[in-house]
């Protein structure tokens, strides 16, 4: 089990609530629906006056093992958690084995919803994938998708190190999943990030099957970003008292999880460990916007 750092898990709201901010904010903010505890009210108010949201990881379609979610809902789902940007890319869909008909989806939902998308492709390394890479190039696609245990390879194997090369040389980030169905991954994670120093990773999940050690190897690297989706509260605790703020990106992993339980537990647990209401917003969106102006 991963190791909490109790001594940082009581509320200090003195820290938290910032009585410039406060005396600054409008009345009436519109807070998430889900934010309802009255002692954390005021420390809603200051995060929720002025940020921008972005969800790090979540997906579109249908995936072989039977989750899924369509375009609208995908949006109407945004909208009641105030979500105001996603990054988005394809499930493990069936009988898609390169995800171009995957990939096309998403370019579609992207051009529908400019405003709210930033679209990713998904690669399997294992099959033929230069055209499809040089193609979303092409299309304006913002990052890359990549899946070890979907598609049955190494995080550092032979296949993969040549996609890291080509989206290190375009400037596109590579969120790569890195939790269930994985273990001892940090190695591997040195390897990527030690051969590639200027690829923008996201390592999806916070390689919670590997923590400790990967944040050893990859904790402080400038380009490393570690993403909050589905983490576990001891998890996500233990990623808030262990990072520092700015290598940290909320992420739902959307339709696994929900916008707004997603987002609830990262500002209520990130309270609970006293990050300030300026730590919380980047967490919320204002890191990983860095890499998309």
């Amino acid at each position: 089990m991963a190791k909490v750092n109790f001594s940082k898990m009581f509320f200090d709201k003195g820290r938290l609530v910032e009585p410039d901010a406060i005396q600054n904010t409008k009345p009436r903010i519109r807070l998430p629906r889900i934010f309802f505890d009255r002692e954390n009210f005021e420390a809603y108010e200051t995060i929720f006056s002025n940020v921008m949201i972005i969800d790090a990881h979540t997906h579109i379609g249908r995936d072989r093992d039977g989750h899924g979610v369509d375009e609208h809902n995908f949006i109407r789902q945004m909208k009641m958690s105030h979500i105001n940007k996603a990054v988005v890319f394809p499930l493990n869909e069936p009988n898609d084995i390169n995800f171009s008909k995957s990939n096309d989806r998403v370019h579609n939902f992207y051009k529908n919803f400019p405003k709210y998308i930033i679209p990713f492709f998904r690669l399997n390394p294992g099959k033929k994938w230069k055209k499809e890479c040089q193609k979303r190039l092409l299309q304006g696609f913002m990052g890359i998708k990549l899946h070890p245990r979907s598609q049955d390879f190494g995080i550092a194997s032979r296949q993969v190190m040549k996609i890291y090369e080509k989206a290190e040389k375009n400037r596109l980030p590579v969120l790569i999943h890195t939790g269930f169905g994985l273990d001892n991954i940090a190695h591997d994670i040195k390897k990527v990030v030690d051969t590639f120093p200027k690829l923008r990773l996201i390592l999806g999940h916070s390689a919670f099957v590997d923590f400790e050690a990967t944040i050893k190897v990859a904790g402080k690297r400038d380009n490393v970003l570690f993403d909050t989706s589905t983490l576990r509260v001891f998890s996500l605790m233990n990623l808030l008292n262990s990072l520092d703020h700015t290598k940290i990106v909320f992420g739902s992993d959307v339709p696994y999880y929900d916008f707004d339980l997603a987002l609830e537990m990262l500002v209520d647990t990130a309270i609970i460990c006293n990050k300030n209401p300026n730590q919380i917003r980047a967490i919320l969106g204002g890191n990983i916007m860095k890499w998309f102006k």
